[in-house]
């Protein structure tokens, strides 16, 4: 057993993925801020329950990158996948690597995959160990949205968004995860 989990640890470091550029503008320890740039980013959005959308929205989304766009190209994997709630749905994000741009990216085969450049943003953000259930996921984005209900610097100004970084394939204990919440000045 510790051959394995050693192993899946080394593994997870070998394959290491581009994520996503930030730049931290405060950390006070209990709160971290981060200014995120403009990003290009492959979306989708998907109906259903919480627990299914991940994986109905990855399907379409890894499609996409594997090769399923008019030049049959492929594009490589980045972190985080991100996962954030609408009156229609889920819109499911992968974040396309920084050597593209939206004139150099291939046009999705599939309809319900949009690719733009989101806008960037001013992002409290809670990361956490843990497996992928709505409970956890709930559980850490009460508890960002506490502590800014406390924070004298910061206020909610947006939707929280869920950021996925590891595999399914990670043990979920060792899973990496994120709960980013837009803010601004109060």
């Amino acid at each position: 057993m510790i051959k394995i989990l050693i192993l899946l640890l080394v593994a997870g470091n070998a394959m290491a993925i581009e994520e996503a550029s930030f730049r931290v503008i405060a950390d006070d320890g209990a709160l971290e801020i981060r200014q995120y740039p403009p990003h290009v980013v492959a979306e989708t959005l998907v109906q259903g329950e919480f627990k299914d959308v991940g994986n109905n929205a990855f399907r379409r989304l890894a499609g996409y990158i594997f090769g399923k766009n008019d030049a049959e190209e492929k594009i490589a994997m980045t972190a985080p996948v991100t996962q954030q709630a609408t009156e229609d749905g889920y819109f499911v994000r992968f974040y396309m690597p920084a050597e593209h741009n939206l004139d150099d990216l291939p046009v999705p085969l599939d309809d319900a995959v949009n690719i733009f450049e989101a806008a960037g943003g001013v992002f409290a953000v809670l990361r956490y160990k843990g497996g992928w259930k709505q409970d956890s996921y709930l559980k850490h984005r009460d508890q960002l949205m506490a502590q800014l209900e406390q924070n004298a610097a910061w206020q909610i100004s947006g939707e929280p968004t869920w950021a996925r970084y590891n595999s399914p394939l990670m043990p979920s204990f060792l899973r990496t995860n994120e709960i980013l919440i837009p803010v601004e000045p109060r």
